[in-house]
């Protein structure tokens, strides 16, 4: 039997680090843990333990030392660890700062050198990320959308598929207008509003997504249409914004 969710992330930090330095020996840096286990956001049974290890690029060119390690925590709610290597965070930021100042926005060392910290983006290169991934949701939207066929089982699965993902563009859009951002997607959404942004049927799509909801086959496609709309509108408002205003 494999290594059980911990009711808090600190209980297995200590042996799980320990793991690591016992697979990797001097090739591991650092070790972080990012979103949800780092904060008050974690739920045992619902939320995944997500790790950034810092290793040196001999091993990170050997991602499979790490699999005898995997095999033993993945049970305990541990999700496949971001492997970096310096130069890699520091070539990457220019073309993954949402990814990047998420993760930065909530996480903690728990071993060596922190690969997040003091990390800054230019704030071009979020805009340009930002407006990219929101037209690429939109796309998939539309496409999914006439690919369900109308089913309300596909368009249920299309909101909660949807919803992740969008939480980090929130927070980039208000990052960018604002210079700052709550962790909790539900938070950033209403942060959102209250920015002035359209959120009327994005806030439905997270009701759907966490099961607040149950709508029509009829009622979730006007709420997909709708939130198609909402995207729209904020894409053409990062296309807008100039990089003054995101500081």
């Amino acid at each position: 039997m494999g290594v059980r969710p911990p009711r808090k992330p600190d209980d297995i930090f200590p042996q799980l680090v320990a793991d690591l330095r016992k697979a990797l020996g001097d090739d591991l840096l650092g070790v972080a843990v990012f979103g949800s286990a780092a904060g008050e956001r974690y739920r045992k049974d619902l939320s995944d333990i997500n790790l950034m290890l810092l290793l040196t690029p001999e091993a990170a060119r050997r991602p499979s030392r790490l699999i005898p390690w995997f095999d033993k925590w993945q049970s305990a709610a541990v999700a496949p660890p971001v492997v970096v290597t310096p130069e890699y965070l520091e070539r990457s930021r220019d073309v993954f700062p949402i990814e990047l100042i998420v993760m930065a926005a909530e996480h903690r060392c728990l071993y060596g050198r922190d690969p997040l910290a003091e990390l800054e983006v230019a704030p071009e290169h979020l805009r340009l990320q930002l407006e990219r991934e929101l037209k690429a949701k939109l796309m998939a939207l539309r496409t999914h959308l006439v690919a369900s066929g109308g089913a309300r089982r596909a368009l249920l699965d299309l909101c909660r598929q949807a919803w992740p993902a969008f939480g980090a563009l929130f927070k980039a859009y208000l990052h960018l207008t604002q210079g700052r951002f709550p962790n909790h997607p539900r938070q950033a959404l209403e942060a959102l509003a209250g920015a002035g942004v359209q959120t009327h049927f994005l806030s439905q799509v997270a009701q759907v997504a966490e099961g607040q909801s149950k709508p029509n086959r009829l009622q979730l496609k006007e709420l997909i249409e709708g939130t198609i709309f909402e995207l729209e509108t904020l894409s053409r408002e990062v296309d807008r914004l100039s990089v003054e205003q995101g500081g």
